[in-house]
């Protein structure tokens, strides 16, 4: 007889994918190890609203994909519409949930753009049922990616049928080893960035796809912006998955106090390829809530936010880091609105048009300099207005220095040269004549100032207080488009 915390915790519902029968075992729930309330009969009204608004009902979907993409469709189909009458609100999809094919040509062949009929058909079936869905891996064809080669896209439509977030897998998996060869490389371009975080019925979501789990960077990144949960949607080889898909799981789970989610491809797919399953929910804690085993279906696991923040104030790994030690990783940021979609940059004391702006990262912004000492000399500047780089947040430094470099290459390639000056003139005294955090960068050559090297840091102290001629408006857009270009991806 199961007492009534058990029956408070995850029942765990595999479903047949071809009786479509319930099949629920009540001796192997296991427990999340927590002392989690029970809800006693006199709670009032008021409360258990409250309590049972912490809480969301979510499902992993388990599949072997093959090439006919209706087919795959029509199985995540019925999973999707079984878990809504279950009370789930969200929904995780695997990597490679439109199709696997059995060579680079076919799955070229099969591939289809965001906007194609198969994610019309998926926005449509999460606008219908009221449903988020994560739809982990499509094979995104893009105009601009190279010939033959598509995008691992993992998709987020939200319960209107929205795509709110698209993240492009940024870790390509490239095994070749005897009686195994998967190389994702072949077939497969490489996303730019870690994507920021899905606000949804269940908290903060981070993206990840597959091979990105054995990045535990990838995860901190995530985690130190706010996720509640990660998640990994997975097509794992056989070898791996038996030796590694667990330990790693449980593993970013611990480490980041967090659920995660991870969704996964199952059997034989081709005659080349099979996938190890075991689709599973874990908690904060390190435990499976739910798993599907290695037969087609979903499980049904509960997101439980007090249950997290009683993991999380028990251990509080967060504020006991010693990053200056062994390194800062700056965390998944939000979304930042495009160079244009604002008109001016604060500057100090003055604006900087956005036409005048050539990059833009989470923390950081590069621009022309209207008083350049030498052609081709730009500022890198933080995009919070701060006095002083001693101010500047650890992301805030690690950012501004990666945006340096990058400009510096693009800049000295630019200037067909392979020397730099990059300074920081911190503070009044130091020359510092706008009060906001910068960093010259300027291109250098053996006959600067008559071969007068070191003649560029009177020249830097001195040549804004000068009242020659700057650059035009025209010129400086101009000159910011042209290095535009360099960054476009």
């Amino acid at each position: 007889m199961l007492s009534n915390l058990n029956r408070l915790l995850l029942i765990n519902i595999a479903r047949s994918d071809l009786s479509k029968c319930v099949s629920i075992n009540l001796q192997t729930i296991i427990k999340q190890p927590t002392n989690l309330r029970i809800m006693s009969t006199n709670t009032s009204t008021a409360n258990q609203s409250k309590e049972k608004s912490k809480k969301c009902l979510v499902a992993v979907c388990q599949h072997t994909s093959k090439a006919n993409k209706n087919e795959n469709y029509s199985v995540f189909e019925d999973q999707i519409k079984s878990a809504q009458k279950d009370g789930c609100k969200m929904m995780f999809l695997p990597e490679c949930f439109d199709f696997i094919g059995e060579s680079k040509k076919v799955t070229f062949e099969l591939a289809e753009t965001i906007d194609g009929p198969l994610i019309t058909n998926y926005r449509k079936l999460a606008s219908d049922l009221k449903v988020w869905l994560f739809l982990g891996g499509m094979h995104e064809r893009r105009a601009e990616n190279p010939d033959n080669k598509v995008s691992n896209a993992h998709i987020v439509i939200n319960d209107h049928g929205e795509i709110v977030q698209v993240y492009r897998k940024l870790h390509l998996f490239n095994l070749d080893i005897p009686g195994t060869r998967l190389v994702e490389s072949d077939f497969s371009v490489a996303g730019d960035r870690v994507q920021s975080l899905v606000q949804t019925p269940a908290g903060k979501v981070g993206l990840g796809i597959c091979y990105d789990l054995r990045f535990p960077e990838f995860a901190i990144s995530m985690a130190k912006a706010g996720a509640s949960i990660l998640t990994y949607p997975s097509s794992f080889t056989v070898k791996t998955g038996l030796a590694h898909w667990e330990a790693l799981l449980k593993a970013r789970a611990i480490e980041n106090q967090c659920y995660v989610i991870a969704a996964a491809q199952n059997g034989i797919h081709n005659e080349k390829r099979s996938s190890y399953g075991h689709a599973m929910i874990i908690c904060p804690w390190g435990s499976i809530i739910a798993q599907v085993g290695d037969k087609s279906g979903y499980a049904i696991g509960e997101i439980d936010f007090n249950y997290l923040e009683n993991v999380r104030s028990r251990l509080p790994v967060w504020t006991d880091r010693k990053p200056e030690c062994y390194g800062y990783i700056i965390s998944a940021k939000e979304d930042q609105r495009g160079i244009d979609e604002q008109s001016e940059y604060k500057f100090g004391q003055v604006n900087v048009k956005s036409s005048q702006v050539f990059l833009k990262t989470n923390y950081s912004y590069a621009f022309v300099n209207h008083r350049p000492v030498l052609r081709n000399h730009v500022l890198v500047s933080s995009l919070r207005e701060v006095k002083k780089f001693t101010e500047l947040t650890s992301d805030e430094v690690s950012d501004l220095f990666n945006t340096v470099q990058k400009v510096q290459r693009v800049i000295e390639k630019d200037s067909n040269t392979n020397s730099s000056t990059i300074c920081i003139q911190d503070g009044k005294d130091a020359g510092q004549s706008i009060e906001h955090v910068h960093v010259h960068i300027l291109p250098r050559s053996k006959d600067d100032f008559g071969g007068k090297i070191d003649k560029i840091y009177e020249e830097l102290q001195t040549h804004d207080k000068k009242s020659g001629p700057v650059l035009s408006d025209q010129v400086m857009a101009e000159q910011a488009q042209h290095l535009r270009n360099y960054f476009k991806s």
